[in-house]
């Protein structure tokens, strides 16, 4: 999703604008009268705060940037990357350099043609003084986990030098981290705050943009690539409020709504509007230290029975429904759908106070008082569900929001759990980084399930060993999932086809999306 902090005055006036129109029936088709090749994007929020360059971003605003800006690779949805701006790409044996081909004849809105000294000038911003600033390139600075040595140039040719191996190295520049902006604009800080100046398959035209508001496009009739963006004219609208986006797609006024709400979902589907999805997003409670946290005067879970109880204590569905509307309860580690789902740990692991009650009594546990923090106030409606469903087993829970970010940190080694919200995609991988070897568990306490669990996934991550990972985590309450996350979005379908997402996070490609 976008970043939802940079919001403007227009934009929220619109949205009021859209929110107090009454909308009923199916979706109405935004081209069907004048069958022209516009096509129309409703944004949740203004996707260029901050200016035009595109390293001053992530992956949220990675859909619009693709109008402007075309990248030096793009992601082909199999791990794999696609050519872009690179037509061809070798890399040393020892997978430390990456030699790029550049395409030639590229020309930029101001009139000059890409070449490997504009790539060149466009890496090298990651040694400036400027380099905290740009976003997208944080992993390639000193110390960060794709560090770039050095950039040299050959002819058509640019090589990467990396400081350490770098397997899957084209994959690094797909998105933000490798839209390639003019040369003299790379070489002067800030000189993108007031127009763009890339290559991509779209311009940007001054008459109908308002920043903050509206941003009108037309299409780059040179683009090498130009079959892919079929429409002649792009506008984004930006639509803050969650109802005036799905109002604007019930009406056809966008023909595509990007971070469609949950709450907003079952209102789309009763209008005929097309909807895609994207899960693997996991909330959870995380037992620091798998439960064993140090000696201290705050009442703690060593006993995986006390844990279990809580997860029995909570009701997930009731949660969901209350809070988070279109997402699924779980108490899976590993999304559905994934290598390793159990379908038999969510029936499993169902509301039960009883259950609850009678773990704690076996436990020898009575008048448990818990403490945590949180570090988002949006968080506060989930710990006070927790609290009141919690309560009627029991167990009281003090939970408040943490006063910074040090404070939070510290939870780590003095609150019993934490909250935790990630994508799942590499269960293995997050387990041993995070949960096992990584700072949710900085004592190193060992458990025979968890650890040969995550061996053998690591060894071989088999849908078999995945699924043993997965009940071991939840099974010995090292973490308790609550519900995975869904983002949707909507799509007109008498205009558009169904785009797919997931390709390059949670928004569609901007090529993905294609008219009818």
């Amino acid at each position: 999703m976008t970043n939802a902090s940079f919001k403007r005055i227009a934009a929220a006036a619109a949205a009021f604008a859209l929110v107090a129109v009454g909308v009923s029936g199916t979706v109405a088709p935004a081209n069907a009268a004048s069958k022209t090749t516009s096509l129309t994007i409703g944004y949740d929020s203004d996707p260029v705060p901050s200016g035009y360059d595109p390293a001053l971003y992530a992956a949220g605003q990675r859909l619009f940037m693709e109008s402007l800006y075309d990248s030096l690779f793009y992601p082909d949805g199999k791990g794999g990357t696609l050519p872009g701006l690179a037509k061809s790409y070798t890399q040393s044996a020892d997978k430390t350099s990456l030699t790029m081909t550049i395409r030639p004849g590229v020309k930029f809105s101001d009139g000059t043609t890409l070449d490997a000294a504009t790539v060149k000038a466009n890496l090298d911003r990651v040694f400036t003084d400027a380099k905290t600033n740009y976003t997208s390139l944080q992993i390639f600075v000193a110390k960060g986990s794709a560090e770039i040595k050095s950039v040299t140039t050959s002819g058509n040719d640019v090589t990467v030098n990396f400081a350490a191996a770098q397997p899957t190295a084209p994959t690094l520049f797909t998105g933000e981290a490798g839209m390639i902006v003019a040369k003299a604009q790379a070489a002067v800080s800030n000189s993108l705050a007031l127009s763009p100046d890339g290559s991509g398959p779209y311009s940007l035209s001054s008459g109908g943009t308002i920043k903050g508001n509206t941003y009108k496009l037309t299409k780059n009739k040179s683009y090498w690539n130009s079959a892919a963006y079929p429409a002649t004219t792009l506008t984004y609208k930006i639509l803050s409020n969650p109802q005036a986006r799905a109002n604007a797609l019930a009406t056809g006024q966008v023909d595509v709504a990007v971070a469609v709400a949950g709450s907003t979902v079952d209102f789309l589907k009763g209008r005929k509007a097309g909807l895609v999805s994207l899960g693997g997003y996991i909330s959870m409670l995380v037992f620091w230290n798998g439960g064993q946290n140090p000696p201290g005067p705050k009442p703690l879970v060593g006993d995986k029975n006390v844990r279990l109880a809580l997860s029995y204590a909570t009701d997930r569905d009731a949660l969901v429904t209350a809070l988070n509307k279109g997402d699924r309860a779980t108490a899976n580690y590993i999304p559905k759908g994934q290598p390793g789902f159990d379908p038999s740990l969510d029936s499993g692991y169902a509301y039960n106070p009883t259950k609850a009650k009678s773990l704690l009594s076996a436990a020898g546990v009575t008048g448990l008082t818990l403490e945590t923090v949180y570090g988002d106030p949006t968080q506060a409606p989930l710990f006070q569900a927790l609290t009141d469903q919690w309560a009627k087993v029991g167990v009281t829970l003090k939970a408040h929001l943490a006063a910074n970010t040090g404070e939070l940190f510290a939870a780590v080694g003095s609150e019993a759990f934490g909250y935790f919200q990630t994508n799942v995609a590499n269960p293995q991988g997050l387990a041993a980084g995070v949960f096992v070897n990584g700072f949710g568990n900085f004592m190193h306490t060992q458990n025979a399930a968890v650890n040969s669990s995550l061996g053998a996934a690591l060894g071989s991550p088999t849908p078999a060993n995945l699924m043993k990972l997965n009940r071991a985590l939840v099974d010995e309450a090292w973490l308790m999932p609550l519900r995975e996350g869904y983002s949707y979005t909507g799509y007109n379908k008498k205009t558009v086809k169904a785009p797919a997402v997931g390709v390059d996070g949670a928004n569609p490609m901007l090529s993905a999306i294609k008219l009818k």
